[in-house]
C-alpha cells in the first residue's frame, strides 16, 4: 500500500472509529487506555542519542451534566529544551481553548434530563520534528442533539520560530495559493462524489478560495492535507473528508527555502 493511502486510512480510520462509538455510546464515560503514539505517524525520530517523539496527556472529566476525554501530544527529547516547552505549552493551550470554548457553552445550554454532554478528542500526530510539528484533532461534542458534531482541527507550529503556521507560510510571495489548493481539491473531490448534481454543487462551492478557506490542514514529510468538516463540501452523512496534495505536484508554488527546506 503507498505512503499516500497509509496516511488517508490513518486520518479516517480514527475518525470511523470515534464516530462509531460516539453513536452506539453517546455520553459514556471512555478511557484512553494506550498511548496515542500507537495511532501517529510521525511519532519517532532520531536524535544525537534519543528518539524524539510524544508522550500522551489526558483530561478527563466527569460531572452530572458533561464529560470530556481529551488526549493531545506532549512533546520529549527535543534537542533545545526550551523550544520543546514553548511548543508543548502552545499545545496545551490550543486544546484548552477548546475545553474552555465546550464548557462555556455548556453553561448557556439548557440541561436534557438523563443526558450527558460530552468533549472528546484525539490527535494523530502527522510530523514532528526538530522545527515543525503538525497535528489533526479528531472532535466530537454533544449537546443533546440528534447526532454528536464530529469535526477536524489542526495544529501547525514553526518550533523554531514560536509562532503558528499559517497556510500562506509554505507558499512562494505572490502565489494564488487558495487558487491552486481549490483547483486540485475540487478535482479530486469531483472525482470521487462527482456523479451526485446536488454534492457536485456543494463541493464546487465548499472548495472555491475565499477568506476562511482550507483552514483545516496538515504537514506531512511529503505532503500537504487538507480536511473538510460536515457541511463545507458535503451534508453531515458523508463525514469529514480529507484531500492529500504531495509537495512534489506543487512544487513550483511552495516556499522550498523556507519551513519545509528539510522536506523537500
Amino acid at each position: 500500500m503507498s505512503d499516500k493511502n497509509l496516511l488517508i486510512l490513518g486520518i479516517a480510520g480514527i475518525i470511523a472509529i470515534m464516530v462509531l462509538s460516539y453513536v452506539l455510546f453517546p455520553g459514556a464515560k471512555r478511557f484512553v487506555d494506550e498511548d496515542s503514539n500507537g495511532l501517529n505517524i510521525a511519532n519517532q525520530v532520531g536524535t544525537s542519542d534519543k528518539i524524539l517523539t510524544t508522550e500522551n496527556q489526558e483530561i478527563i472529566k466527569e460531572t452530572p451534566i458533561y464529560t470530556e476525554n481529551i488526549s493531545y501530544p506532549k512533546i520529549v527529547n527535543m534537542q533545545d529544551i526550551n523550544a520543546q516547552e514553548k511548543t508543548n505549552k502552545a499545545i496545551e493551550d490550543f486544546v484548552l481553548e477548546r475545553v474552555a470554548n465546550f464548557e462555556e457553552q455548556i453553561m448557556s445550554e439548557d440541561v436534557f434530563e438523563d443526558f450527558q454532554d460530552y468533549l472528546q478528542i484525539q490527535y494523530l500526530v502527522t510530523l514532528l520534528n526538530e522545527s515543525l510539528v503538525s497535528i489533526s484533532f479528531s472532535a466530537s461534542e454533544n449537546f443533546g442533539g440528534a447526532h454528536p458534531n464530529n469535526y477536524a482541527i489542526t495544529f501547525n507550529y514553526d518550533i523554531t520560530g514560536a509562532k503558528k503556521v499559517e497556510l500562506w507560510d509554505i507558499f512562494k510571495k505572490g502565489v494564488d495559493y487558495k487558487g491552486v489548493i481549490s483547483e486540485i481539491c475540487q478535482e479530486k473531490l469531483l472525482v470521487q462524489f462527482g456523479e451526485d448534481e446536488a454534492l457536485e454543487s456543494w463541493i464546487k462551492e465548499g472548495t472555491e478560495p475565499k477568506e476562511g478557506s482550507f483552514e483545516n490542514f496538515v504537514l506531512t514529510n511529503a505532503s500537504l492535507v487538507i480536511s473538510f468538516n460536515p457541511y463545507e463540501v458535503g451534508p453531515y452523512a458523508i463525514g469529514i473528508q480529507t484531500v492529500e496534495i504531495f509537495f512534489t505536484d506543487i512544487e513550483q508554488y511552495l516556499d522550498t527555502q523556507g519551513l519545509l527546506v528539510d522536506l523537500i
